[in-house]
Parts: C-alpha cells; structure tokens; sequence
C-alpha cells in the first residue's frame, strides 16, 4: 500500500516580510509543478489532509505560515548581526 503524503505551499510577501499559505492538500507534483519557478515558495508536508477548502482560512496552514515567518525573521536577524560583527572586525583593522 502505497503512502500519499500531501504538500502545502506558502508564499514569502516581500512587504511584510511574512508567509502566506497559498495551497494545500497538493501531491508533490503538483506542488513542484505550480510552484517550483517561484523563488519565494516553500513548500511543507502535511500530517493528513486539511478539511478546510479555503487555504487562507485554515488553521493548520496558518500555524505553519507563522512558524515559517519566525524561521525567516530569525534567519534574517542572524545574518545582519553576522554582517554586521564581519564590518566590524575590517573596521579595526583599519
């Protein structure tokens, strides 16, 4: 018995610097077909299939797109300090 698992798409906003849910309850084809040129994608596995039709108002989306927004904050914020600390030490030796 083959096993289906189900993927969901969430898509980063450029201006609020946070992710959307965009689809859900794809296969990995589809997933990978419709989304796989934008470059602001990411795409999830879902435990089981989202009841909710709507992508926008499903919770379990929702909780993963605040999840993921939190990944980027943390990632971005890591990465300025990491810049700013490498700016830092040329600066000295000056």
């Amino acid at each position: 018995m083959t096993t289906s698992t189900f993927k969901a798409v969430f898509t980063l906003d450029t201006e609020s610097h946070t992710y959307r849910p965009t689809a859900h309850n794809l296969s990995s084809d589809q997933a990978v077909e419709q989304f796989n040129s934008e470059s602001k994608a990411r795409t999830t596995d879902q435990g089981e299939r989202h009841r909710n039709h709507d992508v926008r108002r499903c919770r379990a989306c929702k909780k993963t797109a605040d999840e993921l927004t939190r990944q980027h904050v943390t990632a971005s914020t890591d990465s300025e300090q990491s810049e700013a600390q490498s700016a830092s030490s040329e600066n000295e030796g000056d």
